[in-house]
């Protein structure tokens, strides 16, 4: 699982430090395609590919090369030959001795990089893992694995016997955030009733299997016709992920958007977001995503409620849920395939005597499976997070409201307010005393210029900042956030920690 080049991590980093939309793996050429794009390459690259890559600089978001067995010196030498200077290089030993090197476009990125690695190097490892069973999805698969891998979660693929070629098109991911493609059900040990026939609930078992099988800190499951997002603006899949498990959840629901097709413009192994940009909301059997967890010591349920839900002791759900776009249906013929010879004759009787798989019922023989524009709403993802947050908001506000919490208080649980420090990586103790230290040390710095040092404890204070901010804001006290948010600059600038700098979503 965790045979991945150090390639793969930095180019997660770079998609944060430049905005990019995509990482695309360079396997056999470098792509006309690069707007916006992370260009991953992990092996050593000839003379003339660093010519290609070189002059991708200037049209890619960053170009990320691993290349083992490199030593400093050729590699100092490969970019003074080509001009290049923005971005960093990172003589490594694991897994082996090579250059890690990170070209971007402009000096702001790369200054931007080195904060995240700061902030990185702070804070406690943090892994997701989304678990994907696929059967017939290659024209998709492609784009939905590389935005997982893009939004940092790694991705583990159960294969249910295509034949259409999915598993050939997710290969370029491994090794590159894919972990591994698993054919089922004959390597996962399942019955024969599995070959040739969709038993939702077997599936549903095995990846409940692989989530104890893989250590990580949270799990997804996802289909390969998902992309999944935070619901807050620049914010990682795995960032927005780690958030939650900050602030003691347990599990995440999903907003759900159904995309579907108005014309037959859809080119298969096209990225479906930018030709499908129509959706309608979820029906009722569709309201309900949890679908993503944290590690539990024990056992999880998904089969009882279909996958659509998670049963385990002391399951805490984030109250914003997270964005799932969905794109089943792509164009009239991949509709008639899809619903009339993929799907329907292969679930399992007795789950549909039972209420299960209904989503395709509404298609009679015959359709075009095309809609009319006039029912669906065009995509705007800058509307669709802010009605999506407002909605929560107001929902939260008078949910906490009518059960007499006062937020404005300010009284702060010290047990609880430890863990939320220790979990983003402030380890100064969990004594009441070790919270009146950084108490001190942030008022201290309210007060004037704190003293250089004490690194764990500039942090802890930085981070108890945050909490007290945010709770003056809430009493309507905006000169002690003011200073309050002044204090924070000032550590960050004792500790020389960049990191401390960048506000947190909450």
């Amino acid at each position: 699982m965790d045979r991945f080049s150090p390639a793969v991590a930095a180019a997660r980093r770079a998609v944060v430090a430049s905005g990019a939309a995509r990482i695309i793996p360079v396997v056999d050429c470098v792509p006309a395609d690069l707007e916006g794009a992370v260009l991953l390459v992990d092996e050593a690259p000839s003379a003339a590919r660093f010519d290609e890559l070189a002059a991708a600089v200037g049209r890619a978001s960053a170009v990320v090369i691993w290349a083992p067995g490199w030593d400093q010196d050729s590699t100092l030498g490969a970019l003074a030959d080509h001009a290049l200077s923005a971005g960093s290089v990172d003589m490594l030993s694991r897994p082996e001795p090579g250059a890690l090197i990170v070209l971007v476009r402009d000096g702001a990125t790369a200054a931007r990089l080195v904060t995240l690695a700061a902030a990185q190097a702070q804070r406690p490892p943090f892994r997701a893992l989304a678990i994907m069973p696929a059967f017939n999805e290659a024209d998709v698969i492609y784009h939905a694995i590389g935005g997982l891998v893009a939004g940092g979660v790694d991705v583990y693929l159960i294969d249910h016997e295509s034949t259409d070629g999915t598993a050939q098109a997710a290969a370029p991911w491994l090794g590159r955030g894919l972990v591994r493609i698993e054919r089922f059900p004959e390597e996962a040990g399942y019955g024969e009733r599995n070959h040739g026939e969709m038993v939702w609930r077997e599936i549903l078992r095995r990846v409940q299997d692989v989530s104890t099988e893989l250590p990580a800190d949270w799990y997804l499951f996802v289909n390969a016709d998902e992309f999944r997002e935070a619901p807050w603006p620049g914010v990682t899949l795995a960032e927005g992920l780690r958030e939650v498990d900050e602030l003691g959840y347990s599990a995440i629901n999903f907003e759900l958007f159904n995309f579907r097709p108005i014309d037959d413009g859809y080119v298969p192994g096209e990225d479906p977001r930018i030709h499908l940009r129509h959706y309608e909301p979820p029906g009722r059997h569709d309201l309900l995503q949890v679908k993503a967890w944290k590690h539990q010591p024990g056992p999880v349920d998904l089969v009882h409620h279909g996958g659509h839900d998670l049963l385990f002791d002391g399951k805490r759900v984030f109250p914003v849920p997270f964005l799932l776009r969905h794109y089943p249906i792509r164009s009239s013929e991949h509709g008639r395939r899809k619903v009339l010879a993929e799907r329907l004759p292969r679930f399992a009787a007795e789950e549909r005597a039972g209420g299960w798989h209904v989503q395709y019922d509404h298609y009679a023989d015959g359709s075009d499976y095309l809609h009319d524009v006039a029912t669906l709403t065009e995509w705007d993802s800058a509307r669709v997070r802010s009605e999506l947050l407002s909605d929560a908001v107001r929902r939260l506000v008078l949910t906490v409201s009518l059960s007499g919490v006062d937020v404005a208080s300010g009284q702060l649980d010290a047990a609880k307010l430890s863990r939320w420090m220790e979990r983003r990586g402030a380890r100064i103790g969990g004594s009441l005393e070790d919270l009146q230290r950084a108490q001190e040390r942030l008022l201290g710095a309210a007060n004037g210029t704190p003293e250089a040092g004490a690194v764990e404890l500039n942090r802890a204070a930085a981070e108890l900042g945050l909490v007290m901010e945010s709770a003056a804001r809430l009493r309507g006290d905006m000169v002690g956030a003011s200073t309050l948010g002044d204090a924070r600059e000032r550590l960050a600038s004792a500790n020389g920690d960049a990191a401390l700098r960048q506000p947190a979503m909450v």
